[in-house]
């Protein structure tokens, strides 16, 4: 089931971007699909102690995909646009060190559990594109919608709770990308922020590029980091590794 949403959310984002562009040729458009290579650290927690997502829960590097398409346009009081999906989950066996109690279950020291985060998240983002010379620099806001859920089940099914992640956080967006004329070499870097009444998150990253027009490739870093409170479930977590994107422009 989530393979499937997976891909039906690229496509619907290849549509999008093959429709605008066909219907508005003045609209520049640039479609995305990159793998994440990312382990998280941090805890998460609901009423009880805090577990720990590595040492507790056994979670490790995984790869994580995404899409993302991007509508540039000449007018000047209008915005840009992007739309991005990112698919991040985590499934591991982990043994509980400390008895805590998670939502309305008790978890005993020492006890095996199954558990699976689902940190599946949407971003829209509207921008204003900068005119510096060389540089292509947006700056806007963005908004970071989660969709996800966190389950852990003692091992062998004996007790089992399962939290909703449902989280909008309106966030800072800052882009910058340079390209070496003639060589078709170039760099990048990517900062959306946001900390208000508790709440805090991060998404950074930064990149390499080589195009050869119309498609261009990109390799570098990416760190997602967050501490936000969704109902009854507290996720501070950060997750870092390398990523490769792949893109076409129209």
């Amino acid at each position: 089931m989530k393979k499937t949403m997976t891909a039906t959310a690229g496509m619907l984002l290849l549509v999008s971007a093959g429709t605008a562009q066909a219907v508005i040729p003045l609209i520049d458009v640039d479609v995305t699909a990159n793998s994440w290579q990312a382990g998280p650290s941090g805890t998460v927690q609901s009423g009880g102690n805090a577990i720990d997502v590595e040492d507790d829960l056994g979670y490790d590097d995984e790869s994580h995909t995404g899409f993302a398409v991007r509508f540039a346009h000449p007018i000047p009081v209008i915005p840009n646009l992007r739309l991005r999906y990112n698919d991040i989950e985590h499934k591991a066996q982990g043994q509980i060190r400390t008895t805590t109690q998670f939502g309305g279950q008790t978890y005993v020291a020492n006890e095996n559990v199954d558990s699976r985060i689902d940190l599946t998240h949407y971003d829209y983002t509207i921008f204003y594109t900068a005119p510096v010379p060389i540089v292509t620099l947006d700056l806007g806001f963005n908004v970071k919608h989660f969709d996800g859920q966190f389950d852990i089940e003692a091992t062998g099914g004996t007790r089992k709770e399962s939290v909703k992640i449902d989280e909008f956080l309106p966030m800072l967006h800052a882009r910058g990308d340079v390209d070496l004329p003639l060589t078709g070499l170039g760099a990048g870097a990517e900062i959306n922020y946001v900390s208000f009444d508790g709440d805090s998150a991060r998404d950074i990253e930064a990149y390499l590029k080589y195009s050869v027009d119309p498609v261009y490739v990109e390799g570098g870093y990416r760190e997602l980091a967050m501490d936000v409170d969704a109902d009854n479930i507290n996720v501070d977590t950060d997750l870092g590794g390398p990523f490769v994107r792949v893109g076409i422009g129209f």
